[in-house]
């Protein structure tokens, strides 16, 4: 996106729990840190322990009642090495961000700029995960955002869930912006409500005189009015973007 077209500052310096969405936009994000990180990878791991003697134990009798011999081992290894490396990725991918354990403190994997990972991004930081076991809680307590060196690497971050049950997807959205400038904004829409209405209004706002400025085709079609007269800048972004 050109210079001259990026989207508006919203906030003051960012502290530890602002993350820059796109360009010059600033979100707060409930960013978690050490201790209910910590409570959450303890709460998996027993979960991933008591998976693994299930398999195990399992494994066992099953491979002597089958009379498998080494192919039996074999597959008890493979089995017990599926879960270690599979549990966290395969459940933050298929639960958008959440294990377990991170379900119960309620917490979830997020991108840095506040969308959803990607799987690919799930994958790093999880392959990454040994690594971690030894320096990544000296990594997350001299980082401001709390990361450890798989969220660095793929780009994520760990935050409190407290968007609710509302899913925001964009309707439309102005020609220019591109699938990070859709993931921020989503992100922000579904966290509004529980902004201070204060700042929600405010970005909203700032987002609305972007849009005005830069896509007046757009905002035409879209609104088609003077979005200074809105006393509800957020709903008015949601009717321009198209969110019901």
């Amino acid at each position: 996106m050109p210079r001259d077209s990026q989207l508006p500052d919203a906030a003051a310096p960012p502290s530890g729990g602002t993350v820059f969405g796109l360009d010059n936009v600033r979100l707060d994000l409930p960013i978690a840190g050490i201790g209910s990180r910590t409570l959450a990878a303890s709460i998996d791991h027993l979960l991933l322990f008591f998976l693994q003697v299930v398999w195990f134990f399992g494994g066992l009798a099953l491979g002597g009642l089958l009379e498998l011999g080494g192919w039996g081992i074999g597959i008890l290894v493979l089995g017990l090495f599926f879960l270690q490396w599979g549990y966290f990725a395969l459940f933050e991918i298929f639960l958008d961000g959440q294990t377990p354990g991170k379900l119960a403190v309620g917490l979830r994997t997020v991108a840095a700029h506040g969308g959803r990972a990607t799987a690919a991004a799930f994958i790093v930081r999880n392959f990454l995960r040994t690594f971690d076991v030894f320096i990544g809680l000296p990594i997350m307590a001299v980082d401001r955002r709390s990361r450890r060196l798989g969220d660095s690497v793929a780009g994520t971050l760990v935050v409190h869930d407290r968007e609710g049950p509302e899913e925001v997807e964009l309707g439309r959205h102005p020609p220019s912006w591109g699938s990070r400038e859709v993931a921020v904004v989503e992100s922000f829409l579904r966290r509004a409500p529980w902004m201070e209405p204060q700042r929600a209004e405010q970005l909203g706002a700032r987002l609305l005189r972007w849009i005005r400025r830069q896509e007046p085709e757009f905002w035409e079609q879209a609104v088609g009015g003077d979005e200074t007269a809105a006393g509800d800048r957020v709903a008015l972004l949601r009717k321009a973007l198209g969110v019901g």
